[in-house]
């Protein structure tokens, strides 16, 4: 498995697992911190019922702009197909009346991708896109062609990160602490397996045990003992997906 590298932008308000006064307004396109850096743009703008989005763009670092202007949240992953498998083929496998993940879908490289963005909301993420076939997978996959580009690659300019992530085999490697407001962070997949980051905040207090206790609980609508949130207490605030 390839390291993913990805700088991914999140916007925090307090700590984790701190309760937040109001939720940050999604920032226009223009304003992410991303911008100006000369990327090329990859908009993705998403409802219920359809996905608008290029079915070209050239490989190299690419900010990725990622719409949510449906009623729900929206949980996408993009995959660049092994070289041995046809386009056509994995759009059949991946299709609606598929009910488990194909035999190749752990052979594919993920370079990156924004994490869960709510409704109106957008996320943003800079990762390297390689030439080849590439599939955005919503509740439908979509296929994406990166070509390489015909012209000198210009020096990718990097930018200032707030925080850095390693991500590996049942663990992290997180900044010791994080400040409120948003960020860039650099992320990358030192592992042998695809991993994500999820990023929430809780909007009633709780401590850190009693996050882990929900998450490990198997009952979506559980509450951990002692108090604490549930579910719908919690809101992604960032992060990157496969």
């Amino acid at each position: 498995m390839k390291r993913l590298f990805t700088l991914v932008v999140i916007s925090l308000l307090f700590a984790l697992v701190a309760p937040a006064a109001a939720q940050e307004a999604t920032p226009e396109v223009s304003e992410s911190l991303l911008a100006g850096l000369g990327y090329a743009e990859l908009h993705i703008k998403a409802g219920d019922d359809n996905v608008e989005m290029p079915d070209q763009i050239n490989a190299g670092r690419t900010l990725i702009v990622y719409e949510n202007v449906g009623q729900e949240s929206m949980h996408p992953l993009m995959l660049r197909l092994p070289d041995d498998l046809t386009v056509e083929q994995a759009l059949a496998d991946v299709g609606p009346e598929a009910m488990e993940p194909p035999a190749w879908f752990l052979d594919a490289d993920f370079p990156g991708f924004v994490g869960e963005t709510l409704p109106g909301h957008t996320s943003f993420a800079g990762v390297d896109l390689v030439a080849g076939p590439h599939l955005v997978l919503h509740d439908s996959a979509i296929h994406l062609d990166v070509v390489a580009a015909d012209a000198t690659p210009v020096p990718v300019q990097e930018p200032a990160v707030d925080g850095t992530v390693s991500m590996f085999e049942m663990g992290y490697e997180f900044p010791e602490t994080i400040d409120s407001g948003r960020q860039v962070w650099e992320v990358t997949n030192v592992g042998e397996v695809p991993h994500e980051l999820l990023l929430v905040r809780s909007v009633v207090p709780a401590t850190a045990e009693q996050i882990i206790a929900l998450f490990s609980s198997e009952d979506e609508n559980a509450t951990p003992v002692g108090g604490g949130p549930s579910f719908a207490d919690v809101d992604p605030v960032g992060g990157v997906g496969w």
